[in-house]
């Protein structure tokens, strides 16, 4: 291209084609950004779950008495847990193998909004003389 004497600058479509290649890279760098929010708003969720399951465990463990069962319950708006109590057997424990101590497993299952959900378990060692 000639340029007229000492004329310098962009021609049109050297600027159109700097805001097409400007506009896909924002463009990108938007969804990387939008996809960072939304897996830190999942990651802050499942820490919170997390956090709500290790309190409800605490509470359980705590207890003196451990009864086999089920119970629910709401920690607020958004996050409910579900606690099962059950007698445990280990896979090779012997059939009439009789001691003072019985094993119960523990689990509590913290569910927030749809269809998320975090459980942990524990077994804990019961005296039942």
């Amino acid at each position: 291209m000639n340029r007229r004497g000492g004329e310098e600058g962009f021609t049109l479509l050297e600027v159109l084609v700097a805001f097409l290649i400007l506009s896909l890279a924002l463009g990108v760098i938007l969804q990387i950004f939008s996809l960072a929010m939304r897996t830190t708003g999942s990651a802050t969720a499942k820490q919170q779950a997390l956090l709500l399951a290790e309190s409800r465990m605490a509470e359980l463990t705590a207890l003196q008495e451990v009864r086999a069962g089920r119970d629910e319950g709401r920690f607020d708006d958004r996050f409910s847990w579900v606690s099962d109590v059950e007698r445990y057997e280990f896979p090779d424990q012997e059939v009439n193998f009789e001691t003072f101590l019985v094993p119960y497993r523990l689990d509590v299952t913290v569910e927030w909004d749809r269809n998320q959900e975090l459980t942990i378990s524990t077994l804990r060692l019961v005296n039942e003389e």
